[in-house]
């Protein structure tokens, strides 16, 4: 029996070490470096800055902007959009304030205007229409709402005259009597009246919104305070239809069939955003004795 003879080339390749590749240590390093070289980077423009305009003092909603009202401050070079101000005090003096502003405000071109408006502008931007008048209601029977809504505007009468609720003075609406046997006579029930539709809401302030009205619809609304009946109002949306105007409902006129309809499908608009027009503009005062 031959005994066995080791292989003399794997032995040799056994004690023989293996060279290590410098590719991979190469590669970390290489990535280190990017990185900390990055962050050199981004350190380094996080520094930059910039100068912007800012108030040094309060500037009221339409007062013009002097060199006295501006300075300026550094600000990062890098921040929000909303964030970008104006850069040179020359493009902000002479200009007029477009609401009121604060001092240490940085200096927005949505916060200039170049000249005084000529309709009053509220804090919130909305401007007056022309021809239009501002009329203070409660916000009690509205809830919450904003700026954004359109609001319908009615009243109760307590007596049951139907003359106040009457757009056309010829087919006035029929009021509801009572029961005479349980009354001793004819009484007529009280009953509301929607008289105007999709009123715009102009700006709130706590508990009074300020709806745009014609002034003859104004008046309108005052000579009702001024006859005791109780006004009410109802949140309505800027895309609803409006509303005919003088709608008279009492009690004893409410129809089972109208209180289970769907609301009715909008009408097709070409912009649904454009505010819808304000009916009852040239309808008489109610109680008025005008034909």
């Amino acid at each position: 029996m031959s005994a066995l003879t080791p292989s003399t080339s794997t032995l040799g390749q056994a004690m023989t070490r293996k060279k290590a590749n410098p590719l991979p240590a190469l590669l970390l390093a290489l990535g280190l470096i990017v990185a900390v070289g990055g962050a050199i980077v981004g350190y380094l423009e996080s520094q930059k800055t910039e100068m912007v305009v800012v108030l040094t003092r309060d500037v009221p909603y339409g007062q013009q902007i002097t060199a006295e009202d501006v300075g300026t401050v550094a600000v990062a070079l890098h921040r929000p959009a909303q964030l970008a101000g104006v850069h040179t005090p020359a493009a902000v003096v002479g200009q007029y304030a477009a609401r009121n502003l604060g001092t240490n405000d940085l200096v927005q071109p949505a916060m200039l205007m170049p000249a005084l408006p000529t309709q009053p502008v509220y804090p919130n931007g909305e401007q007056l229409g022309v021809n239009r008048v501002p009329v203070p209601f409660s916000v009690g029977s509205l809830g919450p709402v904003s700026y954004h809504d359109r609001v319908n505007i009615g009243f109760t009468d307590a007596t049951g005259d139907a003359t106040l609720c009457d757009a056309t003075k010829e087919a006035s609406p029929q009021p509801s009597p009572l029961n005479p046997a349980a009354t001793g006579g004819p009484t007529l029930r009280p009953y509301t009246c929607r008289f105007l539709s999709a009123v715009r809401v102009l700006w709130i302030d706590g508990g009074t919104a300020y709806l745009e009205m014609t002034p003859y619809q104004a008046q309108a609304m005052w000579a009702m305070q001024a006859a005791g009946v109780q006004l009410w109002g109802e949140r309505f949306g800027i895309a609803s239809d409006p509303l005919p105007a003088f709608g008279r409902l009492d009690f004893g006129q409410v129809s089972a069939a109208q209180m289970l309809a769907p609301a009715p499908t909008p009408l097709p608009r070409t912009d649904p955003l454009v505010p819808p027009v304000i009916p009852g503009a040239n309808a008489p005062i109610p109680g008025s004795t005008e034909p």
